[in-house]
């Protein structure tokens, strides 16, 4: 199996995401995969920075069994011997996502639909099949409906499934594979999800220093 793990950031990365790129490159060769990072607006000039994502679709990755997109402030946990590769699913939806779906659907109408998966935009993996269906749905998804703060790339991929009339694709263990930095459960997490939020709802401080925490806990390696 050809596997490529991909990260993404639009301007100069800070220390977070040089950080993260260092750590999940590192985890590439684990998972024995290439590794690239992307950066600037690798899918449109038009679009924002989170939607640029997308563009793990892209033809130009075709050769790959499986391409996973991963954001530049998410971390393995230290000692995780999982293997991402060996999971089924495409995405993470857990309770909080679950929460934002029903939220969005009643908010955003048009926008997200009941039926189908709503994905943390953290991480993706798509095995070439799924991503080219889900880019042959492409034409079908008003993309500026959905960039510049209004769901961006977790609601087009929404949109992706909804028009493949693909449902399900949820990786297991509920949110653990994009576990944020502020949770009580933080020491089961396989892939470490780093906010800006010291608690949930909490107060908030520079994710650089959420970042540190956890190093000075153990759970994630630098």
């Amino acid at each position: 199996m050809k596997r490529l793990i991909l990260q993404h950031y639009t301007g100069e990365p800070g220390e977070v995401e040089r950080l993260s790129i260092e750590n999940i490159r590192a985890f590439a060769v684990r998972e024995q995969a290439d590794y690239q990072f992307l950066q600037g607006n690798v899918f449109s000039d038009q679009l924002s920075p989170p939607m640029q994502k997308l563009v793990m679709l892209d033809e130009r990755f075709d050769e790959y069994d499986v391409v996973v997109m991963l954001d530049t402030d998410m971390f393995v946990r230290k000692g995780m011997s999982e293997n991402l590769f060996d999971q089924p699913g495409i995405g993470v939806s857990g309770k909080f996502q679950r929460r934002l779906k029903w939220a969005f659907i009643r908010k955003m109408k048009g926008l997200v639909h009941w039926r189908y998966p709503y994905w943390n935009g953290s991480i993706w993996k798509l095995d070439r099949r799924h991503r080219q269906l889900f880019r042959s749905k492409l034409p079908l998804v008003d993309m500026m409906k959905y960039t510049d703060g209004r769901l961006e790339d977790e609601g087009v991929m929404h949109q992706l499934a909804r028009h493949s009339r693909f449902t399900g694709g949820i990786l297991p263990g509920g949110s653990k594979w994009a576990m944020s930095s502020w949770d009580d459960d933080i020491e089961n997490a396989t892939m470490i999800h780093i906010r800006p939020q010291i608690r949930f709802k909490g107060p908030k401080r520079p994710k650089i220093e959420n970042l540190r925490v956890l190093v000075e806990r153990g759970l994630i390696e630098l």
